[in-house]
């Protein structure tokens, strides 16, 4: 179906990123979660590869992010109540929302600190969806360290 030059702007779903959030389970029906980029489907290959692996969180980190997490979850039309450490099935995101989970994860892995976890999350939950691919791709192609700490510092004030 051809469009017409009034929907350049327009996104057509089936082209778009997936991500799959997965739950960890871990000791005393504790739960970690996995965040996963997919990998596109290239023509004539059968299978798609394998999904990279973009972060994990848990522990403190992730009671701290939680809010953020369950924004997401309903972005995506799933009850922030199935999030509990027995599900197997991995949550299916968009692309907006997944850089944005992708880049909550990879900044807060290392943090320890309640009030920068806090200041970070809700940065990056006010962040517009030009400003997440920035910083997705900073961080995902390349300059990843640099790009971490400069992320960190401007958020976690």
């Amino acid at each position: 179906m051809k469009r017409p030059p009034f929907f350049s702007g327009f996104k057509d779903p089936r082209k778009m990123q997936e991500f799959q959030l997965r739950v960890v389970p871990t000791d005393n029906n504790n739960f970690g979660l996995e965040l996963y980029q997919c990998s596109y489907k290239k023509a004539g290959e059968k299978r798609r590869p394998a999904a990279k692996r973009l972060g994990r969180l848990k522990g403190n980190a992730l009671v701290l992010a939680r809010q953020s997490i369950y924004q997401v979850l309903k972005a995506n039309n799933y009850d922030p109540n199935t999030l509990t450490y027995r599900r197997k099935n991995p949550y299916i995101l968009d692309e907006e929302t997944g850089v944005n989970l992708a880049i909550l994860f990879q900044a807060l892995q290392p943090l320890r600190k309640p009030d920068k976890i806090m200041n970070i999350a809700s940065g990056v939950g006010e962040m517009s969806n030009e400003e997440a691919h920035y910083w997705f791709a900073k961080v995902n192609n390349g300059h990843r360290n640099s790009a971490l700490r400069a992320l960190r510092i401007l958020l976690g004030e």
